[in-house]
């Protein structure tokens, strides 16, 4: 086929591991609707298609509920998964519900989540992809060797297609089983691969087909996507074998993926970055406005001073605090320092933003030291690993230090190893004085479904940071008639302190947690259609609630059913 400019969506049969399969088929505690798979899950706007959705509880689906997508999605019939071979021990029943799809022709590429609605309540939600690129569905049946579906463990799908000599590709494979957000993470979830063959022949074998160029995921982190993304350039023109196929060989039902084959260098599609405050990550923006940021997060006045910016250097220029340090190492064991004075005690905070590269790529060093040349303090946590208590180390993109001796230190700036450098090995480290303030904020919420007279929890986990004390105010808006939220706790089992706690507080801040009760009357009425409810958090400093720091909106329902 010519490719290159189709999207091609099926659905693989890569069964996950073992956490994810026993995911998959335990029943919810409370009976509630849950999806696992939708197939297809791509559409191009202005097209209309059909799509399967898999999971537990969904027989009796009623409607779709969308939030501000440009789709039209219609049920046209649900039924019971007839048993196979992935799920004839299964003690938990599936279901597949058929929807029809229709995309609106101004729609913008994206991805738009949608859940189920049934009798026992909202379900979780799962995205449809939208493109403006030609979808072309897989073929019924199976394939063993091209232009197949992947129905069992060790299957693969090839497709063929034809280049010109000189010509560039862009071939990428997007999960519809992603790992992230899952538990377990990057060890869970469909994880894609990529190989490119070329059916050149061997002087053993004429017909052997030869790999040319292969990507499973441009780097395996934990959190990060696990799609592959292959960019490649054809020297020779003709009829090339593209090969899709799941780590390690597994299989399963609801491991579908989009395929997509472009026409020149395209960039990455990624899945949108959530706009979530996390302060000690490397990828996070040190700006110039820190300090009233981090004073907005405390719920104190915003009139701190602008940050500069100096260049270190290895002949150590002198800088003022708060100050941030920009530079590059373009040299293999290459350091940078920079130096300030300190008048008196003071505790400072020093953080470090990694723009291009990061860890495990870019691994900076920074180390903190004294007018005698003595390590003061570093961004190296050593400590205990939860796992076996084995002694590591790990690099931490923020450190707070209680400086009490006045005088001259020295910042260095310098890689992990002495033979690694280049131009993405850019850095800013940034020393300024702490700001009491809060942290990351979770809140674990994603659908309530809530009974007449029945209530249930959500955790809200929050980091103070840089000793804030200050209260932490939860409150919820946009509730359903009849739904209350109150405050409560709930019961933490204690905890053993780790064998070596090492300088802890120094990189990790006071993790806190608090409780949000969601309660239903006993008169609460049930709803058709479930109701977008809000969590915010706020500060509170000197009597007086602060700015919003985080926000979380969520499908609340009241239902009848058990």
């Amino acid at each position: 086929m010519r490719a290159s400019w189709v999207v091609l969506c099926f659905a693989g049969i890569v069964a996950g591991s073992a956490a994810r399969l026993s995911a998959q088929k335990a029943p919810a505690a409370t009976g509630e609707p849950r999806l696992l798979s939708v197939h297809p899950f791509t559409g191009q706007r202005g097209a209309t298609f059909v799509a399967t959705v898999r999971g537990n509880g969904l027989r009796e689906a009623t409607s779709v509920f969308l939030e501000h997508a440009p789709l039209t999605v219609a049920i046209e019939g649900t039924e019971a998964e007839p048993p196979n071979e992935t799920t004839a021990k299964s003690k938990t029943p599936f279901d597949l519900v058929h929807l029809r799809i229709q995309v609106a022709a101004d729609a913008k590429p994206g991805r738009y989540p949608f859940r189920l609605v049934t009798p026992h309540g909202v379900s979780n939600a799962l995205p449809i992809h939208i493109t403006a690129y030609p979808v072309a569905a897989e073929p019924a049946g199976l394939h063993e060797t091209f232009n197949g579906r992947i129905l069992r463990r060790g299957e693969s799908d090839y497709y063929a297609f034809d280049v010109k000599a000189g010509e560039t590709l862009t071939f990428e494979v997007i999960s519809g089983l992603s790992s992230i957000g899952a538990p377990g993470g990057n060890a869970v979830g469909f994880d894609p691969s990529l190989t490119i063959f070329e059916p050149s022949g061997s002087w053993f074998d004429p017909k052997r087909i030869n790999r040319v160029a292969f990507n499973d995921e441009p780097l395996w982190v934990i959190g990060r996507p696990t799609d592959a993304y292959l960019v490649h350039k054809f020297e020779r023109a003709g009829r090339y074998l593209l090969r899709v196929e799941a780590f390690s060989g597994q299989g399963g039902p609801d491991y579908s993926y989009q395929l997509k084959i472009i026409p020149g260098e395209a960039p990455q599609d990624l899945p949108p970055a959530r706009e979530t405050w996390n302060e000690r990550a490397f990828s996070r923006r040190l700006s110039a406005g820190r300090l009233n940021e981090l004073a907005a997060r405390g719920g104190t006045p915003q009139n701190q001073k602008s940050i500069e910016t100096y260049r270190a250097g290895q002949d150590a220029p002198f800088f003022k605090l708060p100050g941030t340090l920009e530079g590059g190492l373009a040299e293999p064991g290459e350091a940078h320092r920079a130096r300030f004075h300190l008048d008196g005690p003071q505790d400072i905070a020093i953080e470090v933003e990694t723009p291009a590269a990061a860890p495990p790529l870019f691994n900076p060093i920074i180390r903190l030291l004294n007018a005698a040349g003595e390590e003061v303090a570093t961004n190296v946590f050593a400590g205990r690993g939860a796992c076996t208590g084995a002694l590591n180390k790990s690099l931490q993109a923020k450190a707070i230090v209680p400086m009490r001796e006045a005088g001259d230190y020295t910042v260095e700036i310098r890689d992990t190893t002495s033979d690694l450098a280049g131009p993405d090995f850019r850095y800013r480290v940034q020393v300024r004085p702490q700001i009491p303030h809060v942290g990351q904020v979770n809140i674990d919420a994603d659908h309530i479904n809530l009974r007449p007279g029945e209530a249930k929890t959500i955790r809200v986990i929050f980091d103070r940071e840089e000793d804030y004390r200050g209260a932490i105010a939860v409150a919820a808006e946009s509730l359903p008639p009849g739904i209350q939220a109150l405050a409560g706790a709930d019961f933490e089992p204690d905890k053993d302190p780790p064998l070596y706690r090492g300088k802890r507080e120094r990189y990790t801040p006071r993790t806190e947690h608090s409780v949000v009760v969601f309660a239903a009357s006993a008169g609460a009425v049930p709803m058709q259609q479930p109701q977008v409810a809000r969590l915010v958090v706020r500060p509170v400093a000197d009597g007086k609630p602060g700015a919003v720091v985080a926000t979380k909106q969520f499908p609340v329902m009241v239902i009848s059913k058990p």
